[in-house]
């Protein structure tokens, strides 16, 4: 099991007290608000910082316990925000809901096998990531990251049972 997870990053300093500018991963911001202390990365080591007060505006900005002066924040700006499991909430804990309309169409299929027509098994779906015009699966092929383009052109049937996607892919897309 991990010992931690990345749930988002620090931006860059917001005022002269200390305010750090974060990014936090949609479905990791309830954890983040109930949480009482963050891990950020530094010099290869997780270091805890206690959570003072979080504002969210235009921009979510964190205050962290110690940290008091834009110059003190400035050493945190740019870095891998960290929770640690037993931070992260069961799903019959949560409060919020992410509406359905932000989640992805074919995320559902994630741990799927994608079976092209021609080459066979291509691999297991281990992301599925939005680019502008479509979904993408993530598949990993000898350590290589491979996408594909999950459009319902491209799709032949799905296997729910198996967990197959059947689809019929453009020649050479996996040589790119």
């Amino acid at each position: 099991m991990k010992k931690y997870i990345s749930i988002g990053f620090t931006k860059k300093c917001h005022g002269v007290k200390g305010d750090l500018k974060v990014q936090v991963e949609d479905q990791y911001f309830e954890d983040f608000a109930k949480a009482n202390a963050i891990f950020i990365e530094v010099k290869g080591k997780h270091v805890p910082y206690f959570i003072e007060k979080i504002r969210s505006g235009n921009d979510l900005l964190l205050k962290l316990e110690e940290i008091d002066s834009k110059e003190s924040a400035h050493q945190l700006t740019s870095k891998e925000i960290f929770l640690q499991p037993h931070q992260i909430l069961r799903v019959e804990e949560r409060e919020l809901e992410i509406p359905e309309e932000e989640k992805l169409e074919f995320e559902k299929y994630l741990g799927y096998s994608i079976i092209d027509k021609e080459l066979g098994n291509i691999g297991e779906i281990k992301e599925v990531i939005e680019f502008p015009q479509q979904e993408m699966a993530v598949i990993f092929q000898d350590e290589k990251e491979i996408f594909i383009p999950l459009h319902q052109d491209l799709l032949e049937k799905i296997e729910e049972k198996k967990q197959y996607i059947h689809m019929n892919l453009p020649e050479g897309l996996l040589d790119l």
